[in-house]
């Protein structure tokens, strides 16, 4: 599952990919100008991490 927060005046996704040692890694990229091109964006990078 993706998740959108805002940073500032930009948004970021991130994901959880998996757990290393009982810690959580996630993968998170920042930088986009709207909601909706965070949530893409996201949706498409955890597709092709899956």
């Amino acid at each position: 599952m993706v998740n959108i927060r805002k940073r500032g005046k930009v948004y970021q996704y991130q994901f959880e990919i998996a757990k290393v040692d009982g810690k959580r890694k996630y993968i998170s990229k920042s930088g986009f100008k709207t909601k909706n091109e965070a949530l893409m964006a996201g949706m498409k990078a955890y597709d092709e991490y899956i």
